[in-house]
């Protein structure tokens, strides 16, 4: 397996990671309270929450449009030799990320565990394998391989750490992880 280049990579799951901090930085915005109805409508599986009230409506959408949009510069401004970008991959990226991420909450729920508790790995890397997931089988001129996956599994764990730290500081999230 051959790795793509740091740059090559980033490139391509910028809008992935944009959407996926967007879901969280839209929430304390006060004009989209009124959308923070949860996915799950608050149902429940065997008396737990299928979701839980951390994946609502405003950020599956401003998240999957903050792709969009990313990918859409990314279109305009694009620099040679690297992936072609347009507001179409981008959705679908955003998309991706997050229902990775809504995948991986599924799961925590199952476990038993609360929102927000940590679960390593899975919460830094859920919304990469949600994004290459939908990339790979809804786009079909997506050509990147297993080694954008591996490469951008590699810069995603310290990027969202730090990423997460800041969204803590800014009282974005509850806690640094």
């Amino acid at each position: 397996m051959i790795l793509p280049s740091v740059l090559e990579t980033l490139w391509f799951i910028l809008p992935a990671w944009v959407a996926n901090s967007a879901a969280i930085d839209v929430s304390g915005l006060p004009v989209l309270k009124r959308f923070s109805t949860p996915v799950d409508f608050g149902r429940t599986i065997r008396g737990k929450r299928i979701l839980g009230d951390g994946k609502t409506w405003r950020g599956l959408i401003c998240g999957t449009l903050a792709g969009g949009v990313c990918a859409h510069l990314q279109g305009i401004w694009e620099p040679a030799g690297l992936y072609h970008m347009a507001a179409y991959t981008g959705l679908l990226l955003g998309f991706g990320a997050l229902m990775g991420d809504m995948v991986e909450s599924f799961i925590k729920r199952r476990m038993g565990m609360d929102r927000g508790h940590p679960l390593f790995l899975m919460d830094q890397l859920d919304y990469i394998f949600g994004a290459f997931f939908i990339a790979w089988t809804h786009v079909p001129f997506v050509t990147v391989g297993f080694g954008y996956l591996a490469m951008a599994c590699l810069l995603t764990v310290p990027v969202h750490f730090l990423a997460s730290v800041v969204a803590w500081w800014l009282k974005l999230k509850k806690n640094p992880w």
